[in-house]
């Protein structure tokens, strides 16, 4: 395994009003990837054993969106906004092109700063995401996704049956991987984060009459579409959608794995990651 210190003390920038957290280290010189975290995560919810190996080849910044953890504001209530606050924080780092990996709710993040910004991004990893208008959930699984309370057990359950699979494999990777995560977890999002991201997603899964994800066409830039073989909390069909619309896009689907993919794998992700970066066609 790639050994690399990761920062547990955040940085701040302030911009439009925003005081940004963000945590940067890495390789010095290359493309800076901007990691867009899921669903209520913060910059501390991306499993160091993944983080590592890509940092050990290009910088690395993460960072908490306006609302998010460290980062002071009220989170917005729409996927749009959420990609302004975005393209506020990496303008206001004075760089003039990065590279995106944006997971979940991240990754739609991702679509729509690549629509507003597009001169900003030069490669983008969308893993266990969905085009706008795409494939929903079963309403039992949104319902989950917005119940409220419990307690430490609740929560465990909730996160190994939206992350992984039942299979006893993918169960015992996604305990490995959330023990790695909780060594380095320090803070959390309010319910604020929760109430505005849903209702983000909500808007963002409205269906759309008479279209084939057309828009996607405008997203010229080449990306790496990621998912696990059964995603539960968005479908792996999504997945399939994007690659297939996206005019510049590769699709990796991986084995016994669902929405936490890049975690239960999260050395052979890396590796894809950082091959796909430094392609030079595609």
């Amino acid at each position: 395994m790639t050994t690399f210190t990761i920062p547990t003390e955040s940085t701040f920038i302030e911009a439009n009003g925003t005081r940004f957290a963000y945590r940067k280290f890495g390789a010095e010189s290359g493309t800076p990837v901007v990691f867009l975290v899921h669903f209520r995560g913060t910059m501390e919810n991306w499993d160091p054993s993944m983080l590592a190996p890509i940092a050990k080849e290009r910088p690395v910044i993460l960072f908490d969106n306006k609302g998010v953890g460290e980062t002071n504001g009220r989170t917005p209530e729409t996927i749009t906004e959420m990609a302004q606050d975005a393209a506020t924080f990496i303008k206001a780092l004075g760089l003039n092109q990065v590279d995106l990996l944006g997971f979940s709710i991240g990754g739609m993040v991702a679509q729509e700063l690549a629509l507003q910004e597009g001169h900003l991004i030069r490669r983008i990893i969308i893993a266990g995401s969905s085009p706008e208008a795409g494939v929903n959930p079963d309403p039992v699984i949104f319902e989950r996704m917005n119940r409220h309370g419990g307690n430490a057990n609740d929560a465990l359950d909730d996160f190994m049956f939206f992350f992984y699979r039942s299979t006893e494999t993918s169960k015992a990777a996604g305990m490995e991987s959330l023990q790695r995560i909780m060594n380095q977890k320090q803070v959390e999002s309010s319910d604020q984060v929760q109430a505005a991201q849903l209702k983000a997603i909500a808007k963002w899964a409205q269906p759309k009459t008479d279209h084939n994800y057309e828009w996607l066409q405008n997203i010229p830039h080449p990306v790496l579409v990621t998912n696990g073989i059964e995603d539960i909390m968005v479908p792996t069909k999504n997945s399939y959608i994007l690659a297939e619309h996206l005019p510049n896009a590769q699709l990796i689907i991986y084995p016994d794995s669902g929405h936490g993919h890049l975690f239960q794998f999260s050395e052979l992700f890396a590796e894809n990651v950082n091959s796909f970066l430094d392609t030079t066609s595609l």
